[in-house]
């Protein structure tokens, strides 16, 4: 009988500080225990957080508590407070990481911690994030990310490579890639229009927020690697191929399928050149990843079957995906590195409405609309999941269909890709023996900006608890504590424990009749430039001292503030899906209430949802004076400022 986590609650009050000795904590772990480290100390600090192995004695302890033999498991620690000490029991590096960062988790917001001993590890062994390249303005943004990822208890990051990783064998992949990507930022908005608005086919969505569209060295990479690999982190390197692949063609159009598309982005399966070019780039990103895992993509591939050497071969449409998938495969087995791709193609969905999508067979009308123009029919592939390999590890991220496809994937090994569990009833039933855990995925620049605006920050945090509370029971009032819980946590990550802020901060809890329907950052949406500032910018917060002096600090919709009348969280909401999230999806939390979180902690009153929200001080050397909020010239709403601290 496995059991997991239970713990003793006991008003202890033992406090981080500046003065706990933190000597035989691992040095990557420490950067983030400073963020709730207090400057203010007491009678009861806490000594010393030591790491020690899984003694005897504690395993006595543990079967007593439980009345259940103990088993051993990797990730598995225990923190118990002994005297003014607090000791983190664990047998492997991942379980001393996982049982600080959760000693971090149960502190309350002066630093305090009030149990007297946590035993857990988790129910899912893959816990993950997808993000793009970073850019180089990005790469600590890119480490901060990686930090909160361990804080999270992630252990598994896949980084989009494309065209954003410098190419020593094909520099012209680059070049062509950097210029694809200035093209298609012409302004906010144009990859859209480019993908799913002009022509009379469908396309992939455009990956230009890649390496911020442009790309890094090798030896960067390499740094990044690293980074999270010495944080328990394993890096997972995604190639697209075969669909997505515009990175390839911008300087090879000769090997696109469709050649009338201006902007191709599958490559022909036929032409033995296509495979030349793929597998060089395979040998470039295995030298720098050293990856155990390789993502190639293969999602989204509408173009298959059409070109006429394809068409001459006289196969039948899943044959070919089967081919094609196959010998990529072989080839990275025959390098050493398992195989991963996102798995639509294999399942055949047909939708309560009469849509199809997927591997089944597709029905294109203009603009994605049934009742437009139909333009054309995409031929199946769901039947090629018969005859791939059966190590290749398939991304689900076809799970808000629902859970009767799971059935057709259990031959595989299966991770739920773009995996937001505030959609998904019945996580533990649907993770089977063949589906270890979940990914979650930014689509977006990998800012923080983005990562909080694209709900990365909430929906990582909010997965985690699947990963590893067994007592989750997927109730509307659980989900409430969960949800609560998390909107304090990512503020506390975000902002450090109350005794720090000082002068450095002013609290506020204001709100806004301004509404606008939420859309993430990604495929050319920019989140900055003039077109963030129209829509986004509120007004500013105008700090006068008593010297006379005034500062003024900016307010955005969706970073600092949102509106007053979004509906509260706590029951299913199910709806139809788009062309950005096909299939039948649900959320029991608006986005809105999503990407607010980490800058803000939303509260209700007076009938209205209020945000909470910490205004940078930019002098606190002087003394304030006052606050007040000035309005954008020219809005047609209003701020509402409930109080107001300094």
């Amino acid at each position: 009988m496995k059991f997991y986590k239970f713990g003793e609650e006991k008003i202890t009050n033992l406090k981080l500080t500046v003065n706990t000795n933190l000597s035989t904590v691992p040095e990557v772990t420490k950067k983030v225990i400073a963020r709730f480290t207090s400057v203010k100390t007491t009678d009861n600090d806490i000594e010393a957080i030591l790491v020690k192995p899984i003694s005897a004695e504690v395993i006595a302890f543990l079967e007593e508590k439980t009345g259940t033999a103990y088993e051993k498991h990797d990730e598995a620690f225990v923190i118990k407070a002994e005297g003014k000490n607090i000791v983190v029991y664990a047998d492997d590096e991942s379980g001393v990481r996982c049982g600080l960062m959760t000693f971090l988790r149960f502190l309350n917001n002066k630093s305090c911690f009030n149990y007297t001993y946590i035993y857990d590890y988790p129910f899912s062994s893959f816990r993950g994030v997808k993000i793009y390249m970073p850019g180089t303005n990005e790469i600590q943004d890119y480490k901060d990310f990686v930090d909160m990822m361990m804080y999270y208890r992630s252990n598994k990051i896949m980084i989009e490579v494309g065209g954003a990783m410098e190419y020593k064998r094909h520099p012209e992949i680059n070049e062509g890639w950097e210029a694809f990507c200035k093209e298609m930022t012409e302004y906010s908005g144009k990859a859209h229009k480019v993908q799913d608005c002009t022509y009379p086919w469908r396309k992939n969505s455009m990956h230009v927020d890649n390496g911020a569209g442009s790309y890094i060295s090798q030896e960067q990479v390499k740094e990044l690697v690293k980074y999270a690999q010495d944080r328990g982190i394993e890096v997972i390197p995604e190639v697209p191929s075969s669909s997505h692949c515009d990175y390839l063609l911008t300087r090879h159009p000769e090997l696109a399928e469709r050649c009338e598309d201006p902007y191709p982005d599958t490559f022909c399966l036929s032409n033995p050149a296509s495979y030349e070019l793929l597998f060089d780039v395979f040998d470039e990103v295995i030298e720098v990843f050293q990856p155990k895992v390789i993502n190639v993509g293969h999602d989204e591939f509408y173009t298959i079957n059409v070109c006429d050497r394809c068409r001459k071969r006289l196969m039948d449409t899943h044959d070919l995906f089967a081919e094609d998938l196959t010998k990529i495969h072989d080839y990275l087995d025959s390098k050493g590195v398992k195989t991963m791709f996102w798995c639509d193609k294999l399942l055949n969905v047909l939708t309560e409405n009469g849509s199809n999508f997927g591997g089944a067979i597709n029905y294109v009308y203009l603009n994605w609309d049934r009742n437009a123009k139909f333009l054309g029919v995409i031929l199946p592939t769901w039947q090629a999941r018969d005859i791939l390999p059966r190590d290749i590890i398939c991304m689900n991220w076809f799970w808000s269909f629902g859970e009767q496809y799971d059935e057709d994937l259990k031959e595989y090994p299966v991770v739920f890709g773009n995996f937001n569990g505030t959609g998904m009833k019945g996580f533990r039933k649907r993770c089977g023996e063949n589906t270890t855990g979940g990914m979650c995925s930014n689509w977006g620049g990998t800012n923080p900006r983005c990562l909080q605006r694209n709900d990365i920050y909430f929906t990582m945090a909010f997965n985690d608890n699947l990963y590893w509370n067994i007592e989750y029971d997927d109730t509307d009032e659980h989900f409430t504590q969960v949800t609560d819980k998390i909107f304090t946590d990512l503020f506390a990550y975000n902002n450090g424990p109350e005794d720090n802020y000082g002068n450095k901060y002013i609290e506020v809890l204001h709100t806004t009749d301004r509404y606008e329907w939420y859309h993430p950052f990604f495929d050319g949406e920019l989140a900055y430039g003039p077109k963030y500032e129209e829509d986004y910018y509120l007004g500013d917060y105008v700090i006068k001292y008593t010297d006379g002096t005034s500062e003024k600090v900016r307010t955005y919709l969706g970073e600092c503030i949102a509106a007053h009348n979004i509906e509260w969280y706590g029951k299913l909401k199910v709806k139809e899906g788009t062309s950005d999230a096909p299939g039948t999806i649900g959320s029991r939390i608006d986005s809105r209430l999503k990407e607010i979180c980490y800058s803000t902690i939303p509260v209700k009153a007076d009938d209205k949802i209020y945000y909470k929200y910490l205004l940078k001080n930019p002098c606190p050397e002087k003394t304030i004076q006052g606050v007040e909020f000035e309005l954008k010239d020219g809005a047609d709403w209003t701020v509402e400022v409930k109080e107001i601290k300094f």
